[in-house]
Formats: structure tokens, C-alpha cells, sequence
């Protein structure tokens, strides 16, 4: 088995605000060249990157982005001096790099169905095809896309990473459900429950599935998956040598 892929969740934020250009230029020159994001679409249908349903985290006022238009969401600064980022913008620069896409459930179906378009264009169609996963919350928009992308490549949603982490600690494969050639995110414990164990994954690895490692919270847990043999590590910080 070959080194981990080491993914940066939103780009690098230690100096950057997150899913900010300059968070994920910040990611590329520390050496990442696989990068997760949140996908949610404006009132006018325009895709921004985005992780929150409101900007009052990132800029400490109320509005909605759903809600709101572009013209009115691209004038505002975020607390790091940054603006947001839109899917026109990020396509220009970032392109050239492996993607996760966490779609967000407040407005999974229009941004699905703004991101065909984009699809369909020729200069796009290889990465939409062969760099980008697909993360969702909810079996039906999941389902959404698969309808009009059924080779679309999509991880395991969130409940079906529960459930194949709670059968695999409990040694009932039958209960797991575990998908071959799926990627399932792990974090190091839950509950209390050592997770990322050799044995854990082993059973994994017996359907053909993949195991991310779901950001560790210190060096010692990212060497902690790293030792149990995850595929990949979703980190917020830096890769380990």
C-alpha cells in the first residue's frame, strides 16, 4: 500500500480565512495537491464556496446565502480582508487540482443543477470526471445528481459512515453495508471508541472500500491513522513527513 493522500479540508486557514482563494493558494504551496470545499448556491443561481448557511461567522452580519444575490454577497469582505469565492473564479485557478465538494443540504438541488452546465463543457469535463468527489447529506440529492451523472464518484454520506464504523468496531459485516470502491470518513474515536485500528480497517479493505481518516486533531491522531493504514487524511493543518 502507497502513502496516504493527505486532503486539505477548506484549504489552508492558519493565515486565510477558509474556502478563500487565498486559503487554498496558501494549501497548494505547502505541497497539497487535493483539497475539500462546501459548495451552496446564491438567490440568483450562482455557486459560491461556502461551508455556514448565514455569513455571520464570517463576517458578523445576518445574511443568508441562499438568500441573497451575488452582487450583494461578492461586495462583502470577509474577517481575514478576503472575499468569497465563486465557482466561476475557482474554476479559472483551481482546475488543475483533486476536489472533494461537500454540497451542502440547504441548497443541494439547485447547486446540482447549476453545476451541469459546468459539466458539460468540454474544458471541464475531465475534471468534473477524474478530479472531483462528491460528498452528500442526504440520499436524495445524492440521488439527483447520479440521475443525470451516474458515473459521478460520490463518498459515503455521513449515516453510512456511522453505520460501517459502529458494525466494524462490533465485528458485524453484515450490518455495514460497506460499499466496494467507496471511501468511508473515519475520525480517530467516536464515543469514546478507538476507530482507526488495523483491525477496523482490514475489514474495509475485505469489500474493496476505501478509509479516510476525518481530521485529526493533533499530530499525535494524524500518526495514529497514519500507523492503522488509512488511504487518506482530511487535515486542517499541515502534511506530516
Amino acid at each position: 500500500m502507497g502513502s496516504p493522500v493527505w486532503i486539505s479540508h477548506r484549504g489552508f486557514c492558519q493565515d486565510h480565512e477558509e474556502n478563500s482563494a487565498q486559503a487554498f493558494r496558501a494549501a497548494c504551496a505547502i505541497g497539497f495537491e487535493h483539497l475539500e470545499t462546501d459548495l451552496r448556491t446564491t438567490a440568483d443561481g450562482h455557486i459560491v464556496l461556502a461551508h455556514d448557511p448565514t455569513m455571520e461567522r464570517l463576517t458578523g452580519t445576518t445574511h443568508t446565502i441562499e438568500s441573497s444575490p451575488r452582487t450583494l454577497l461578492e461586495k462583502m469582505s470577509l474577517r481575514g480582508g478576503e472575499k468569497l469565492l465563486f465557482f466561476d473564479q475557482f474554476l479559472q485557478e483551481f482546475a488543475g487540482l483533486d476536489w472533494i465538494f461537500d454540497i451542502k443540504p440547504e441548497s443541494a438541488l439547485r447547486t446540482i443543477d447549476a453545476l451541469l452546465p459546468w459539466w458539460e463543457m468540454p474544458e471541464y469535463q475531465d475534471f468534473f470526471q477524474h478530479r472531483v468527489r462528491f460528498l452528500f447529506w442526504d440520499k436524495a440529492h445524492q440521488a439527483h445528481l447520479l440521475r443525470s451523472k451516474p458515473a459521478a464518484r460520490c463518498m459515503a454520506r455521513m449515516e453510512q459512515c456511522r453505520r460501517a464504523a459502529v458494525a466494524g468496531v462490533l465485528g458485524l459485516p453484515r450490518w455495514s453495508s460497506i460499499e466496494p470502491g467507496v471511501t468511508y470518513a473515519l475520525p480517530v474515536r467516536y464515543k469514546g471508541v478507538e476507530l482507526l485500528r488495523p483491525a477496523v480497517l482490514a475489514r474495509y479493505r475485505q469489500r474493496s472500500a476505501r478509509v479516510m481518516g476525518y481530521l485529526p486533531a493533533t499530530d499525535a491522531e494524524a500518526r495514529r491513522a497514519l500507523a492503522a493504514g488509512v488511504d487518506e487524511i482530511l487535515t486542517d493543518g499541515r502534511k506530516l513527513a
